[in-house]
């Protein structure tokens, strides 16, 4: 194959204008309880247009950082899509320091109530990450409890 001038600066230019939307894409796997499904929608709403099902297990990219009314907008069938973020997390299976100046509470859910406090120094180990509707970062721990990732380092 023949890679004329004009052929290789599109190549390039297409690279350079993908790079932030790569850059910022996370690949999230559905938790869609036993038997039920999530739904796919053409827009961010609950009350949108449903234009298919994912399962527990099944895979999306997403930009966390592109949230909107709790759905990540993603990419179905060649088309933008939106699902929300309750049903999608990240698998991590690693130990975390907690790292604050003073107790952190612990949450039944991402950014849900609260279910108790975690001492500073206190090592835990984060299952994966979850976001909450408002696109803030989650680490969900023994127990089912949650944490806020801004109070989290990674154990070296």
């Amino acid at each position: 194959m023949k890679h004329t001038p004009s052929l290789i600066l599109f190549s390039l230019l297409l690279t350079l204008f993908m790079l932030p939307v790569l850059a910022g894409a996370e690949t999230l796997e559905c938790i869609a309880p036993e038997g039920q499904y999530v739904n796919v929608r053409n827009r961010a709403s609950s009350s949108a247009a449903t234009w298919g099902i994912l399962h527990a297990g099944d895979l999306i990219d997403a930009n966390p950082a592109e949230i909107e009314n709790g759905f990540f907008k993603t990419t179905y069938k060649d088309h933008d899509a939106y699902v929300s973020v309750k049903f999608f997390e990240i698998a991590v299976g690693a130990d975390y320091t907690v790292s604050a100046n003073g107790r952190v509470r612990m949450r039944k859910s991402p950014a849900g109530s609260a279910s108790g406090f975690i001492q500073p120094g206190k090592r835990v180990h984060v299952f994966a990450w979850r976001y909450a509707g408002d696109g803030t970062k989650w680490a969900r721990c023994a127990g089912g409890s949650y944490i806020s990732a801004d109070y989290l380092v990674p154990v070296l």
